[in-house]
Parts: C-alpha cells; sequence; structure tokens
C-alpha cells in the first residue's frame, strides 16, 4: 500500500509540475520521474536487496543528484537548493552504508525512502510558488540571467 501511495504521489506531484510549472520545474519532475523508473529497474535481486550497497540506485540518484544541483545553480528559484540538498541526502545514505557494513537492511531502505516524500513537497511548493508568481506578475523568469558586459 505504502508504494502505491508513493507511486501516485509521484504521478500527481510530476504531472502538476510538468503542466503548471516553468522550465526549471518540468526539468525536475522529468528528471525524478526518470529517475523512480531507472531505480526500480536497477535494485538487485529480491533475496539480497540491501544486504550491501545497491550501487545502480547510487549511480541513478547520484546521476538525479548532478541534474538537480545544476537546475540549482542556473534556476532564478530557491527551492531547486533544497530539493539538491535532500537528493544530496539520499547519496549520503549509500556512503554511509559503505562506510558502516553492519547496518541493517531495513534502515539502508527506509533511510533512502524517506527523502522522496519531502522532494515531492518541495516541488508541489516550487510549481504553485511559478504560480503564484506568474498570474501576480504575468511571468516568471525561469533562469537567471548573467551580465554579460
Amino acid at each position: 500500500m505504502r508504494i502505491l501511495l508513493f507511486d501516485a504521489l509521484l504521478l500527481v506531484t510530476c504531472a502538476y509540475a510538468l503542466w503548471r510549472g516553468g522550465a526549471p520545474e518540468r526539468i525536475a519532475a522529468g528528471a525524478m520521474a526518470l529517475a523512480y523508473l531507472a531505480t526500480l529497474a536497477s535494485y538487485g535481486p529480491l533475496p539480497s536487496r540491501f544486504a550491501r550497497v545497491e550501487i545502480g540506485v547510487l549511480v541513478v540518484d547520484t546521476l538525479l543528484l548532478v541534474v538537480l544541483v545544476s537546475v540549482a545553480a542556473k534556476a532564478d528559484r530557491a527551492w531547486p537548493m533544497a530539493l539538491a540538498a535532500l537528493q544530496l541526502d539520499s547519496v549520503g545514505v549509500h556512503l554511509a552504508r559503505l562506510l558502516n557494513l553492519e547496518m541493517i537492511r531495513v534502515t539502508y531502505a527506509l533511510m533512502l525512502a524517506m527523502w522522496s516524500y519531502p522532494m515531492l513537497l518541495v516541488l508541489v511548493a516550487g510549481t504553485w510558488r511559478h504560480c503564484q508568481r506568474r498570474r501576480r506578475n504575468g511571468g516568471d523568469l525561469a533562469w537567471s540571467q548573467k551580465d554579460i558586459s
């Protein structure tokens, strides 16, 4: 049931960001949805899942972190930095597992999953704020403008 709830929340959140968001929201939503699918395909076999570092999931999480940090560095928004920080926590969980080989499998799995829910909230809040700025100002600058002079 927990997995179905998360799947529904992810679908609704990403659809909302893709439908109503600006470029940063759409990129983050697409990257998160693709990362979720890639994560499902990257898990090890069920009997040994989470017994050691899930390398495939670590790679997916690291790639998502790179995308989110890139968006955060270029977007004219504050929320992408919070999203990138939450994703950094997910990558940190893998590193903690590498350093503590005695970590209980369930602890590793829960620590990986727990960051996903606040990430969805941040994306929804960022998309909602984008809509508010667009309604109030008639538009919303997506990317920071660099002074070229």
